[in-house]
């Protein structure tokens, strides 16, 4: 390798420790202060750098709630598809996915603070959502256990569903806390009827155990904790 190559690579490598730090740094803000808080002034003060720094890696609160949507989508989706990877029916596996990420978002608030927020932008462009779920839609339809007229279609309905469902989970009293402890598997249940599935097909897959998502330590849901320091 050439100097120059090396030198390249060691400021990319700089540079994407810094725009982390800035995420991390905006996850402890958002964590206590709620995800519609005006970050930027908290941010740059937390993670100890310049306004003009901050600037050249974002350029607006939405900018940076963005790039935070992302990662936390992106680090989820992971998780879960280590899980789901393991189910040959493509179906379950996105059934599976679905109730996963849901039960996710009743255990950590501040997360579905973020989905519901950003809405369907988490699954936009280099997400992903966009590489596992038309992959598992697909597949489904081919093996007869989806009734759809595209991918594009299956897609929206599943997008849209666990969006709504998630922005349910957020709303104030008494919609956030009439939802039934089922909720998740309720919500799975009545997407996959819409997919094109029987009830008793429907009822079968959301019946099946699954474990809740765990997130390592060096997971950044796991790191910005309320009240936890910046590493």
């Amino acid at each position: 390798m050439n100097t120059l190559d090396h030198r390249s690579r060691v400021a990319a490598e700089k540079r994407e420790r810094m725009r982390m730090r800035l995420i991390e740094s905006a996850l402890h803000v958002f964590a206590n202060k709620g995800a519609d808080a005006a970050v930027i002034e908290d941010v740059i003060a937390m993670a100890e750098v310049s306004r003009g720094t901050f600037y050249n890696y974002f350029r607006t609160n939405e900018e940076l709630l963005a790039a935070v949507v992302k990662e936390l989508g992106d680090e989820l989706l992971a998780l879960v598809e280590a899980v789901v990877i393991q189910c040959k029916d493509p179906a379950e596996r996105l059934a599976t996915g679905v109730r996963m990420a849901l039960h996710t978002m009743q255990a950590h608030p501040l997360l579905a603070q973020f989905v519901a927020r950003a809405g369907l932008s988490m699954a936009a462009h280099n997400s992903l959502a966009m590489a596992y779920l038309p992959r598992d839609i697909q597949a489904a339809m081919d093996s007869g256990r989806f009734n759809l007229g595209s991918v594009h279609v299956g897609l929206v309905m599943v997008l849209g569903t666990a969006h709504a469902a998630v922005t349910a989970l957020t709303l104030p009293p008494p919609v956030s806390t009439s939802l039934p402890a089922n909720y998740p598997e309720e919500v799975t249940y009545h997407l996959l009827l819409g997919l094109g599935m029987t009830k008793a097909q429907a009822r079968k897959l959301v019946s099946t155990p699954i474990k809740p998502v765990e997130f390592p330590e060096q997971a950044l849901l796991a790191r910005t904790k309320p009240n936890a320091q910046l590493a």
